[in-house]
């Protein structure tokens, strides 16, 4: 029957050029097909490959604006959930010139996005741990303390983390010696308030009070918190020691 008629078969050009302004490119496919019998492509058709790309130009850019975006940058998180940002700016192209302008005069165009979510690998099992809670003291040595859990990726209970690299769930805190603070404008109200420091009246508010430049409390933080609870359930508010002189 002799041999069959292959021919180069094309596409419409695409509409649109590849750019809004300026050079840039129109497309189309190039295909070498059986004449009426086959879609099947062949291996060669006579002549050269028809052009699959042509310039197109829509004129200068004159002072054109338009969204610029940089490459992503690193996951934030070696693995599981982190997060990874680029640079987003707004250009004002103008006959081949670009600058850099405020973001706002490109509102009126959809903004891409700078971040986004990402993931390098799983994380598997490991330690969490919450903030430090607040010292149990201001001074002389207290503690605080946070919760250790070991949890999958999937945020469930699990035993398999290493028991020898588990964070520390207690720690001292605030352990320098207190100082008693003594307000500027307290004046002894006794000029024998030593003697009231010696005979450790201290243990009561109204002593505290009559002597505060004597430093009374500082005598007071060293007795057992059961004298001092004692000493006030039965303060009578009186000067003891004056009406026995």
């Amino acid at each position: 029957m002799g041999a069959c008629a292959r021919s180069w078969f094309t596409s419409l050009w695409s509409q649109r050029c590849s750019a809004e302004c300026g050079k840039g490119n129109r497309t189309r496919r190039a295909m070498c097909l059986t004449d009426h019998v086959t879609d099947l492509p062949l291996d060669s058709c006579d002549g050269e490959r028809p052009p699959e790309v042509t310039l197109c130009d829509l004129g200068p850019c004159q002072k054109r604006l338009e969204w610029y975006t940089g490459p992503w940058g690193q996951c934030s998180a070696e693995c599981g959930n982190g997060m990874q940002t680029r640079s987003v700016a707004c250009l004002l192209q103008d006959d081949g010139h670009m600058e850099v302008v405020d973001q706002l005069k490109c509102s009126h165009l959809p903004q891409p996005i700078s971040s986004q979510p990402c993931q390098l690998k799983p994380c598997g099992v490991q330690w969490y741990v919450t903030d430090w809670s607040s010292c149990s003291r201001s001074c002389s040595g207290g503690y605080r303390v946070r919760e250790v859990r070991c949890l999958t990726d999937n945020i469930v209970p699990s035993d398999r983390c290493d028991p020898d690299s588990i964070p520390e769930s207690r720690e001292e805190c605030n352990t320098e010696p207190c100082v008693a603070e003594i307000n500027p404008s307290c004046r002894d109200q006794y000029h024998n308030c030593m003697v009231v420091v010696q005979a450790r009246l201290c243990i009561y508010p109204y002593y505290r009070t009559a002597c505060c430049a004597s430093f009374c409390g500082r005598l007071t933080d060293q007795l057992p918190p059961a004298a001092v609870l004692w000493a006030r359930a039965f303060d009578s508010q009186q000067p003891v020691w004056q009406t026995a002189v």
